[in-house]
């Protein structure tokens, strides 16, 4: 993954860069200070994976966020936390990390970008999960929607449902852009959906309820989808 790192503390982008030799999925870093130039190095080369914080003096991190591929994986480093709820707008984002930074936590945003990045170096969207004692394919453009069920997610799709073990914000990070979540325990396929009114949505003869917290960003992506 080539890496660019986006910092007005040069001593910040000097640990960053730091920690980024210690990864070996991570195979060139590009550090700048400037909001500007870190536009210009994007418009002429791509990057798979942005560390970018969100304090800059010349622009803020959310300027660049705009002119950033949606397949670019993005770790917001910042002290501002007032950004956080805000940065659920960018499908881009993977984490969101606080100032001051120590590898552990760095390397756990790393891991969701590596995630993020698979997804579109993927061509068939897939996942495996576990049903039972074996691993089974899933084709994520079948399924409907996911449903948290204790500590357990149904995965249901037009003709059939599978139960597995595994926490709802851990699959999320594994979806492709084509998915969205609409409750704390529901998340959907934007592809299935039929219609949407009265706090809920319709795939098939399924109501999903929809949370006013998650309607902004679903209608944003219902937009670009279209």
């Amino acid at each position: 993954m080539k890496c660019l790192i986006v910092d007005d503390d040069p001593l910040m982008c000097d640990l960053l860069e730091h920690f980024c030799s210690k990864i070996d999925g991570i195979t060139s870093v590009v550090t700048t200070i400037s909001g500007f130039e870190s536009i210009n190095l994007i418009n002429s080369s791509p990057f798979d994976i942005i560390l970018l914080d969100y304090n800059l003096p010349d622009i803020t991190g959310e300027d660049i966020l705009k002119i950033t591929s949606p397949n670019t994986a993005v770790i917001m480093i910042t002290s501002n936390k007032n950004f956080a709820p805000k940065s659920y707008d960018y499908d881009q984002i993977v984490d969101f990390l606080v100032k001051p930074i120590n590898f552990p936590r760095f390397f756990k945003a790393f891991q969701k970008a590596q995630t993020f990045h698979s997804k579109y170096q993927n061509n068939e969207p897939r996942l495996f999960i576990k049903d039972g004692n074996k691993l089974v394919k899933i084709n994520l453009e079948e399924v409907c929607y996911f449903k948290s069920e204790a500590n357990y997610i149904s995965v249901v799709m037009a003709k059939k449902k599978i139960l597995t073990l595994m926490a709802l914000k851990d699959l999320e990070v594994k979806l492709p852009n084509f998915f969205q979540r609409v409750h704390r325990s529901y998340i959907v396929n934007l592809n299935k959906i039929s219609a949407i009114g009265n706090n809920a949505l319709e795939i098939g003869k399924d109501h999903i309820p929809l949370s006013q917290s998650y309607e902004k960003i679903l209608y944003q992506k219902i937009n670009l989808l279209n």
